[in-house]
């Protein structure tokens, strides 16, 4: 079997120890900003939009450094010589990335606003209660997140400077081709249509269904290519 294609649980939670130990200094930083950020904020358990806001701004900055050492050509020697294939690489900085930093945002964002919820309850009285993690909206979200990550996670390969503003930039021209396409769909399959403007939302909601459903899949396989071609350099 390539060892390139192969996944082993043993090499990838090793992969992924490695990896919390070499960047453990900037974790440190990142979690303390966050402490910060949430001892500051007048946190309501009854209101998740600070921790939404904080998973995709903070995971997307996250994310776009996630192949910096792929970009400096002596730390890329290290990272590639690693004993584990490439699938392991790229699946380990996505979960630390995607689903780790998400899970370990959620936990963060619950104890503070626990302590701010038990605080209020101790000075003014009335009930104690903390975030329902269980909520549809969180989960929702936080698969929104996931999917999207997968594109911050291919510009971080693709582009060494300047990352998310590629990145974002390169997600809008893709949203307009989206529009565009939409809009000369419904045209061809209904030119004289008197509800045109329902039948180009219609036609943009299938394409964007479909958008949805293939986008993670294809931007995890576009950077196992480009992980792929660094290798050969």
């Amino acid at each position: 079997m390539n060892l390139n294609n192969s996944l082993n649980i043993k090499r990838l939670s090793q992969l992924l120890k490695n990896d919390l130990l070499l960047h453990r200094k900037m974790i440190l930083i990142i979690a303390c900003t966050l402490a910060v950020i949430f001892t500051l904020l007048p946190l309501d358990v009854s209101d998740t939009g600070a921790y939404f806001l904080l998973l995709y701004v903070g995971g997307f900055i996250i994310t776009s450094l996630a192949f910096n050492d792929l970009h400096d050509n002596a730390k890329a020697a290290i990272f590639l010589t690693l004993p584990c294939s490439n699938l392991e690489r790229l699946v380990s900085k996505w979960l630390l990335t995607g689903i780790i930093y998400a899970l370990s945002l959620l936990i963060l964002y619950v104890v503070f606003s626990a302590l701010n919820a038990g605080i209020s309850a101790w000075r003014f009285g009335g009930s104690f209660t903390i975030v329902d993690i269980f909520q549809t909206d969180v989960w929702f979200e936080i698969g929104k997140y996931i999917i999207l990550q997968s594109i911050i996670l291919l510009g971080a390969i693709c582009f060494k400077r300047y990352t998310l503003i590629k990145t974002c930039l390169a997600l809008a021209c893709l949203a307009l081709i989206i529009s565009i396409l939409s809009g000369i769909i419904a045209w061809i399959f209904c030119p004289g249509c008197t509800h045109y403007d329902f039948a180009f939302h219609y036609t943009h909601h299938i394409i964007g269904l479909g958008f949805w459903i293939i986008l993670a899949p294809f931007c995890w396989y576009i950077t196992y290519l480009k992980l792929t071609e660094f290798e050969l350099k």
